[in-house]
């Protein structure tokens, strides 16, 4: 069993709040490793958390446990929970954080579920427990920072070989947030930006099946790109990719896409097949 742990959280670098976690699990499991998967998920946006832990987890060794602290609910009566799935594990508040990452499971074959409005209903072997069990969190639990005083304990003591169960009762369903999904149009399909990266990349939620064999026409933010760039050193201006994770990404050659476009998560990305294409059914999930 992985004793790994990754942490992704909202809270930034400048505070002392990211190190306190690593310090709490390393009082209760100094054997484990810690990779800080993203501390720069935008505060309380729980949806580019969501997209990050999706895009993310798959890269990562069985048994490694997944700790995702976007909690704008903290301190109300939101859930906190653990879950097993498909040999990870992940820890988290009860708010939707998680509900992309098991549609993009279910996208890469594993049967963990389905999905019913607004919560996902674990099976194929998927376990959740809702985190009341006192003797796993610290004894002085604050309001304002379950990543200290919930979610990093109860992460160090399942890298330590703590069983799910002991955690708290079983849970059928977590929360889900309902993710963009690409429309059919008249002449092709239209979609949104899930993510602008670092670089100003917008990452849509369209695929490379939506744009049968590269040909065809992207428009977003009043400006069109005709048919799919190989690589990003093959754009000489504006193009289109599909990227690392598998979705259509609007790029600059040596520039910023988000800035030039004033584009951002939720901008409209419309795709038109050409003549010589027929679009592509729907990819699951989008």
């Amino acid at each position: 069993m992985s004793t790994l742990i990754t942490l992704t959280t909202d809270f930034g670098l400048q505070d002392h709040y990211v190190g306190v976690m690593k310090g709490v699990i390393a009082g209760i499991a100094p054997q484990a490793r810690v990779i800080d998967l993203c501390h720069a998920v935008p505060p309380q946006d729980i949806a580019r958390g969501a997209y990050i832990l999706a895009a993310s987890c798959r890269y990562f060794p069985a048994g490694t446990v997944h700790v995702a602290v976007v909690d704008p609910g903290v301190g109300s009566a939101r859930r906190a929970i653990a879950v097993e799935a498909a040999g990870w594990r992940w820890v988290a508040p009860d708010n939707g954080l998680l509900g992309w990452v098991f549609e993009a499971l279910h996208e890469a074959g594993l049967a963990l579920g389905a999905p019913q409005g607004d919560l996902w209903h674990l099976g194929g072997g998927a376990r959740a427990v809702v985190l009341e069990a006192r003797e796993y969190q610290l004894p002085d639990r604050s309001q304002t920072f379950h990543g200290r005083d919930v979610f990093a304990p109860v992460a160090a003591h399942l890298a330590s070989g703590v069983p799910l169960e002991r955690l708290g009762p079983l849970t059928p369903a977590i929360a889900r947030l309902p993710r963009p999904v690409p429309e059919r149009t008249p002449t092709g399909w239209r979609g949104a930006v899930l993510h602008a990266d670092r670089f100003g990349n917008l990452v849509t939620n369209l695929r490379a099946a939506h744009c049968p064999g590269g040909a065809c026409r992207v428009r977003v933010a009043g400006r069109e790109i005709e048919g799919l760039s190989p690589s990003y050193t093959a754009m000489t201006a504006l193009g289109a990719i599909v990227g690392s994770d598998g979705y259509l990404e609007i790029a600059v050659p040596h520039g910023n896409a988000a800035a030039l476009l004033g584009a951002g998560p939720g901008t409209l990305v419309e795709v038109e097949p050409l003549a010589s294409a027929d679009p592509s059914p729907e990819p699951l999930g989008g």
